[in-house]
């Protein structure tokens, strides 16, 4: 039993398929069985119960899981306290799953204020907040599982209906939501956390909504806005350019039209110097917005 073959398992434990773990491990995937089969036959126990085309963790592979990634955690810690001696330098691996106009600028502005600091930035639009353990830090937004983390509030905002400037609801400071039951909307694509929060809260104002369409890119949104064939549900301070003077933002006050970007990172982790200077700044950038 070695350490790489504990990482392979890991690997293999978070894909649930050994094809896809030997992909993302840039192996073979008969290199890759080999040692899952090693790893076995050296625990004595098999680790996983076939389902389908995929592979699924059983009670023994469940235990093996939560201690080994333990031992894989303990172990990455003490790397980064060991290499954070001097000069504020590094990698730091980041996804982003919210706030994907924000951050272009915010990186811009670090990088250009620590330059010896390296971000590697994934931008997604979902993605299992479990695995987190994969990143540094995880840029996200409720609702969302956040067993298991550390989550550092970045910003509380505030939801709200984009209209057309002519269109007669753009006239009220704030409406209840229910005001809008009957429009057509844009909307995100089913996944993200935002479509989840969105279809929560015309639920909750006692109403599914038309939707005429779905996108990922809230940029392709103008057209259908400027024209009044559809209103929107937009988190306004992170999609503040969308608004214009033919766009406006109308207020929500029933139901609470809120939700929360987290800064998030796995219990338990060491933040070395680079790191920790990362997530100052982000708190303090997300201050001014």
């Amino acid at each position: 039993m070695d350490l790489l073959q504990l990482q392979y398992f890991c690997e293999i434990a978070k894909q649930e398929n050994v094809s896809k773990a030997a992909s993302a491990l840039h192996i073979s995937q008969p290199s890759l069985s080999k040692s899952l089969s090693s790893l076995e036959r050296d625990l004595g126990v098999k680790l996983f119960d076939r389902v389908g085309k995929n592979i699924v963790l059983n009670r023994h592979g469940k235990l093996a899981y939560t201690e080994i990634s333990q031992v894989l955690n303990i172990l990455n810690n003490l790397q980064l306290q060991l290499s954070d001696i001097g000069e504020a330098c590094g990698d730091i691996k980041l996804l982003t799953l919210a706030a994907t106009k924000v951050m272009p600028n915010l990186l811009l502005d670090f990088y250009l204020q620590y330059p010896n600091i390296n971000i590697h930035i994934k931008q997604a639009a979902t993605y299992d907040l479990q695995q987190a353990h994969d990143y540094d830090f995880v840029v996200s937004a409720t609702p969302g599982k956040y067993d298991q983390l550390t989550n550092i509030p970045l910003l509380h905002e505030d939801i709200v209906l984009a209209v057309n400037k002519n269109h007669p609801l753009a006239r009220k400071k704030s409406i209840s939501l229910s005001e809008a039951a009957s429009e057509s909307f844009i909307s995100y694509s089913a996944g993200p956390s935002i479509r989840t929060l969105t279809d929560s809260l015309c639920l909750q104002a006692g109403f599914s909504p038309n939707i005429l369409l779905e996108c990922d890119a809230p940029s392709n949104y103008r057209s259908f806005m400027q024209t009044g064939l559809a209103v929107c549900l937009l988190p306004y301070q992170t999609q503040r350019a969308l608004f214009s003077s033919d766009i406006v933002p109308v207020y929500l006050k029933d139901p609470i039209c809120k939700r929360n970007i987290y800064l998030s990172y796995p219990k338990g982790k060491y933040l070395n110097t680079a790191m920790t200077i990362f997530q100052n700044f982000c708190v303090d950038y997300f201050k001014k917005i």
